[in-house]
């Protein structure tokens, strides 16, 4: 997969999903323009990220250098 924070969204709940949010101090909405490749994390945001999924048990947490140099998806002309 190409985008790590989208392989934790699909094995998350959506309770889990909310959690990791408010955990990394942003919204659902930003956290799937990161997994959807729409927009890229900061290093501060890919940073918290990581930090906020170590704190679930189960599920593999995400890399901040796989959030911060994702590759974005191209935007139709």
């Amino acid at each position: 997969m190409s985008n790590d924070l989208l392989r934790w969204r699909q094995s998350a709940s959506k309770a889990d999903w909310k959690s990791l949010a408010q955990l990394s101090r942003t919204s659902t909405g930003y956290l799937d323009q990161i997994a959807y490749s729409n927009r890229r994390a900061s290093p501060d945001m890919a940073e918290r990220i990581e930090k906020a999924t170590r704190k679930f048990s189960g599920i593999e947490p995400v890399l901040k250098e796989v959030l911060v140099f994702a590759v974005l998806k191209e935007k139709a002309a």
